[in-house]
C-alpha cells in the first residue's frame, strides 16, 4: 500500500497531468497553425542578370570550372508549360533598375524577366539565358533554384561566357559549355566558330525574405531578384 504522502503525490500528479491535457491545443488545432507556417506557395518572382564592364581586362579569372544544368532543368518560356505564368512587363517591379542598368555604360541588361510559379521546399531548377548568341549559345547561361523553408532560398548556377572574333588566337583553355537539355533548347546557327576568351562562373546561395530586393554580387556579373507572394484569392478588374 502507498504511504498518505505517496498518495498525496501522485494524486497532485494525475491533477496537474489532467491539466495539462485540457489546456493545451489537440493536434487538430494545432493543424491550421502548422499550415500557416507552410510557406509552400504562389510567388511573383522577378530576376535581373547583368554584366559589368571590365575596369582590369588583365585580370586572371581561374578555367578550371566546371559547368553543367541539374537533369531537372526546367524553362518558364517552354511552350505548353504549366509551371510558370509570365507577367507583363507593366506589371513588373524592377523595371526602373532594368531600365538604369540599360542606360548606364557601365553594365549590360542580359537578362530580365518575372513570371508566377508555386515555390516548394524542394528545389525548382530554372534555366536562365540571355545576351548575344555565339556558337549556338548565348553569353549568359546556366539556372537558378528557388525552395522555401522558414525563408526563400536562391540558389544560382551561372556562367557568362566572353567570345573572341572568329580566328583569334586564345592560348588558356576554357571547359566546353554544356548544351541545354530537354526539348526547349533554341535550335540556332552553329557554324559560327568564336573562341571562347574567358568564363566567370557565379554560384552561391542566398536565403531571402520575401517583398525585399535581394542583390548577389560577383566583379562581372549581378543578380537582382525580387519575390513577392500573390494573395491567390484576390479577384484583379482590369
Amino acid at each position: 500500500m502507498f504511504s498518505k504522502r505517496t498518495r498525496f503525490q501522485l494524486l497532485a500528479s494525475l491533477l496537474l497531468y489532467s491539466v495539462i491535457l485540457s489546456s493545451s491545443p489537440s493536434f487538430a488545432q494545432l493543424e491550421p497553425e502548422l499550415k500557416e507556417q507552410n510557406h509552400e506557395k504562389l510567388y511573383q518572382v522577378e530576376i535581373i542578370v547583368f554584366g559589368r564592364s571590365e575596369t582590369n581586362p588583365q585580370e586572371h579569372w581561374p578555367s578550371d570550372i566546371k559547368l553543367s544544368y541539374p537533369e531537372n532543368v526546367v524553362s518558364i518560356s517552354e511552350s505548353g508549360s504549366d509551371n510558370f505564368t509570365p507577367v507583363q512587363t507593366n506589371e513588373r517591379s524592377l523595371n526602373a533598375q532594368a531600365a538604369a542598368l540599360a542606360r548606364s555604360g557601365s553594365y549590360t541588361l542580359l537578362f530580365h524577366q518575372a513570371w508566377r510559379q508555386t515555390i516548394y521546399a524542394n528545389k525548382t531548377n530554372i534555366a536562365i539565358t540571355g545576351g548575344k548568341i555565339f556558337n549556338a549559345h548565348h553569353e549568359l547561361e546556366g539556372n537558378i533554384s528557388l525552395s522555401v523553408g522558414q525563408y526563400l532560398k536562391i540558389q544560382t548556377n551561372l556562367w557568362l561566357t566572353k567570345f573572341a572574333p572568329v580566328g583569334t588566337p586564345v592560348d588558356e583553355f576554357w571547359p566546353e559549355l554544356p548544351n541545354l537539355p530537354n526539348s526547349f533548347a533554341n535550335d540556332i546557327d552553329a557554324s559560327q566558330t568564336n573562341p571562347i576568351q574567358r568564363i566567370v562562373k557565379l554560384k552561391q546561395e542566398r536565403t531571402m525574405r520575401s517583398n525585399e530586393i535581394h542583390y548577389i554580387d560577383h566583379p562581372l556579373i549581378g543578380v537582382i531578384i525580387k519575390i513577392i507572394p500573390v494573395e491567390t484569392n484576390t479577384v484583379k478588374i482590369n
